[in-house]
């Protein structure tokens, strides 16, 4: 009977180079699991069962700072800064938005999750895609808006505010992005 097998010791660092893709890797998994909800199946579908659009965009990933900003000087906050992303076509990563609008609905509050309608926002955004092409940036993950907005006269109540960014889809349906919550001082 043989005797026992020699027991071997290897010793696994993680190597350098592999870091920045396993960064990215991270990026886009958490990108993926930011998610998106849609109101309705929207107008007709393709082989892999997403909707077709004509603006071609499937999903929308709305990334948030933690915190509202200060923008003019003055006492209290004034406005967001977020990363807006979507999904095109069959694209694998994040392409541009080339046709159709977004909209960036500003509540003052938490969302309640029970509600299936939106209440009114507090304050709204609208770009088409030709006034997105100017916020337009690359980033790992692929082609992303950075977006700097004020709120103007409007000053929140709560200690949060809840930013959705939208697409209308036709017939008065829209696809949404995950809700983003910023804090902010009343």
């Amino acid at each position: 009977m043989p005797g026992p097998l020699p027991q071997r010791s290897v010793a696994m660092a993680p190597r350098p180079v592999l870091l920045p893709w396993l960064t990215a890797l991270v990026a886009l998994v958490a990108l993926g699991l930011a998610g998106c909800s849609t109101t309705g199946a929207g107008s007709g579908s393709t082989r892999s069962g997403r909707a077709q659009r004509p603006s071609g965009i499937q999903e929308l990933h709305l990334l948030t700072m933690p915190v509202a900003l200060n923008l003019d000087g003055s006492p209290g906050p004034d406005g967001v800064a977020v990363k807006l992303f979507a999904n095109v076509g069959n694209a694998t990563k994040p392409a541009p938005i080339r046709s159709g609008e977004i909209e960036i609905l500003l509540f003052d509050g938490l969302l309640s999750g029970g509600s299936a309608a939106l209440p009114q926002p507090s304050h709204a955004w609208r770009f088409t895609a030709a006034e997105l092409k100017g916020f337009e940036t690359q980033a790992m993950v692929g082609t992303g808006y950075q977006l700097t907005l004020r709120w103007g006269a409007f000053r929140p109540k709560n200690d949060r505010v809840t930013l959705i960014a939208r697409h209308p889809v036709g017939e008065g349906r829209y696809l949404y992005s995950t809700p983003g919550v910023i804090a902010c001082a009343p």
